[in-house]
């Protein structure tokens, strides 16, 4: 299972990590796996073409982490968006892909 938790901080998004394999098929075969990495990277080029010196981005093998160092509201509506796009693979995909928002 996929997990991405979403750290708050009086209502802005503070930290992202995202974790895990969606298992739902065989590698290469893995449509949630590949919406969600879809979206993550995406997330991941704006974010550091944007605002490079705002967030760290950390990427691993099987881990994103996003850390807002200095914040914005443009910067808040981009992990807004980031959230509910993932939010959409979350309702189609319970079983293999799981959103914890710690407030």
């Amino acid at each position: 299972m996929v997990l991405a938790r979403f750290n708050f901080k009086n209502e802005n998004i503070k930290k992202v990590t995202v974790s895990g394999h969606a298992e739902a098929d065989n590698y290469g075969n893995d449509l949630v796996c590949a919406g969600i990495t879809a979206i993550i990277s995406g997330t991941l080029n704006g974010l550091d073409q944007l605002y490079k010196k705002d967030v760290e981005l950390i990427v691993l093998e099987n881990e994103i982490v996003i850390i807002v160092k200095k914040d914005s509201k443009d910067l808040q509506k981009i992990l807004i968006f980031l959230l509910i796009q993932l939010q959409t693979i979350e309702i189609q995909y319970p079983k293999n892909f799981k959103i914890e928002e710690v407030l």
